[in-house]
């Protein structure tokens, strides 16, 4: 049976437990005392693990995950503040790639992340397809222009494809795609917090990557594309990044955006 267990021979009563714990699984009565698991904490639990990573000498074990199971901080990578606000104002949407296929190895490492993108009560819903290579990514886009020409408001994007232009998935060489089971808690802004991890992953690698809306609302509405992507009735596409080696699209300065609308009540 599955548990959560408090090492007391280990446990130096710093109470981290119990302030971490967003379902409030674990309690003491005085700074002094050991912490006790609440009844049925297994059940409740839904394995964010936090108190693992906060437990400074490892004595909790929740369902069999422990110490031994999590990453201590790399203090010396952790990126200050303007190294990451320059990426979030560096990153562009691309649209111009280089048809090379992107790695397998480099796909992987950025898809690794992503583990670790927020879902609401840790339900990581979001799973993937990778669409790797330019030609299957060209059958895909294939199915959508066959949809965008039976949908009305796609004319313009019709007229750009059959002039030679791909408005649809850009000529990328990898389309990345986001869906979950119907099931999921909250799918829409679960898969876009993912794509988005994904997607400054990538800026941060030199690769180019832009958000496939067009490839989204048609896998929302066109049967036919599901079916090529092996999805079954009860799963739902929300999600899809172009990605890949940025062709001769070049930006030497960061563009202006308007102030915010931003008011405060204090």
């Amino acid at each position: 049976m599955e548990k959560i267990v408090i090492d007391k021979y280990v446990c130096v009563r710093c109470g981290q437990c119990v302030l971490t714990c967003p379902c409030r699984l674990y309690s003491r009565e005085t700074p002094k005392d050991y912490p006790s698991v609440a009844d049925g904490a297994a059940e409740i639990c839904f394995s964010c693990n936090h108190c693992i990573a906060a437990c400074p000498v490892g004595a909790v074990n929740v369902k069999g995950v422990g110490v031994k199971d999590c990453e201590q901080f790399p203090k010396e990578l952790i990126p200050r503040f303007d190294h990451i606000a320059t990426l979030v104002r560096m990153r562009r949407s691309i649209r111009r790639y280089d048809p090379k296929p992107l790695e397998e190895r480099v796909i992987a490492q950025l898809m690794d992340v992503v583990r670790w993108a927020p879902s609401a009560k840790n339900g990581l819903p979001v799973k993937w397809i990778v669409v790797n290579g330019y030609e299957k990514v060209r059958e895909l886009t294939l199915l959508i222009v066959d949809w965008m020409r039976r949908t009305k408001g796609m004319e313009s994007l019709v007229a750009a494809w059959d002039g030679g232009a791909d408005p649809v998935l850009r000529g990328a060489p990898c389309l990345i795609v986001g869906y979950t089971e119907e099931s999921a808690i909250w799918p829409v802004v679960d898969t876009a917090v993912a794509i988005e991890t994904l997607d400054l992953c990538a800026a941060a690698m030199r690769l180019g990557s832009c958000w496939a809306g067009i490839f989204i609302r048609a896998a929302q509405s066109e049967p036919a594309i599901n079916h090529w992507l092996g999805l079954t009735d009860k799963q739902a596409v929300h999600g899809g990044l172009m990605i890949g080696y940025i062709n001769d699209e070049v930006y030497q300065r960061i563009p202006h955006r308007p102030e915010l609308d931003l008011r405060w009540i204090r």
